[in-house]
């Protein structure tokens, strides 16, 4: 008797230890769990029950051509749509060049759905402002978080991406490759100083490395569903003082594989209108889709985003399909 309960308590223990087993299997990803097809065919079978954006757009232009305010205009015809018992989704702002924080405070400040988060890590006894390794790391944490809050945010905007790439370069020099000691010393590239220069080439692809796990993270937030805005400015490119400043070119300010990511790209760009006498009478900012992946109608498409007069009010009208969802 005691044998045999002996082992019936043997054999429940084996099962526990199954289940547990099981339980912990089941936790890991499906390519590592003992039967790894069958949670695949689960994971398919849920495929197509996922909401997923289309928006991953690159807003590109010189400083005060709208870039910021298209998609702040955009939020607040999301929420003219909403009905009164629908949740607000929010829209947050990784806000290196402060646009996004004079957007809200100028045009938006009642409206608390707006986040706008500071980037930066500030050094609080050195010659330099910005601490960069942990800037980069705060980066990543912010757009970690919001890849956890997907179902709460209707979009993500960053503005002053080129001032990532900046933060990338820096910590590159820095930290990774130990050519500079801070941010002053990084920025002196020519090695004649204390500062030594990135001796081969294939050292800057830690930097390429560090900008795109930026935009890695954001297209696990389209997966999600948000919609996602890099904002930059043009540089100059292919330009050095002499025989090759005509043939120098604007291009985005951002690590140059990132045009591949994007499934829009729009240049924003201000036109000034003169009369025959040369006195401004209006100024016109448009917006043009230099690429548009998941609309090949919109290619090429040319959008008057804001209408500006002397002594009048202006009028604005933003990018109609963001503003109306389609996009």
């Amino acid at each position: 008797m005691r044998k045999d309960r002996q082992v019936k308590r043997m054999t429940g223990f084996g099962k526990t230890k199954e289940a547990q087993a099981l339980a912990k299997d089941a936790e890991k990803p499906a390519h590592e769990q003992v039967d790894p097809f069958e949670a695949l065919e689960s994971e398919r079978q849920a495929m197509d029950d996922g909401i997923r954006s289309h928006t991953l757009m690159g807003l590109v232009g010189h400083d005060n051509t709208c870039k910021t305010a298209m998609v702040t205009y955009a939020y607040t015809q999301y929420l003219e749509r909403l009905k009164e018992e629908d949740t607000r989704k929010e829209l947050w702002i990784q806000d290196f060049d402060g646009g996004g924080a004079a957007n809200k405070s100028a045009f938006y400040g009642d409206i608390k759905t707006i986040k706008c988060w500071e980037p930066f890590v500030y050094m609080t006894s050195d010659r330099t402002a910005y601490n960069y390794a942990d800037t980069h790391k705060r980066v990543m944490k912010i757009l970690q978080y919001a890849v956890q809050k997907s179902d709460e945010i209707w979009g993500v905007l960053i503005t002053g991406v080129d001032q990532w790439d900046s933060v990338c370069i820096n910590n590159m020099r820095i930290n990774d490759l130990g050519l500079a000691k801070d941010g002053i010393e990084s920025a002196d590239m020519r090695g004649v100083g204390s500062a030594k220069r990135v001796e081969y080439q294939w050292d800057w692809a830690v930097r390429k490395s560090r900008f795109q796990q930026l935009t890695a993270l954001c297209q696990a937030l389209i997966k999600k569903g948000v919609k996602v805005f890099l904002e930059t400015h043009l540089s100059m490119t292919n330009y050095s003082s002499g025989t090759n400043e005509a043939n120098a070119q604007w291009r985005p300010s951002w690590e140059k594989s990132t045009n591949n990511f994007l499934f829009q790209i729009l240049l924003c760009e201000r036109e000034d209108i003169f009369d025959d006498d040369g006195d401004l009478i209006s100024q016109r900012f448009t917006a043009s889709y230099e690429k548009s992946k998941t609309n090949p109608a919109l290619q090429g498409q040319k959008r008057v985003t804001l209408v500006t007069e002397p002594g009048k009010d202006a009028t604005f009208y933003g990018l109609s399909e963001l503003n109306d969802g389609v996009l």
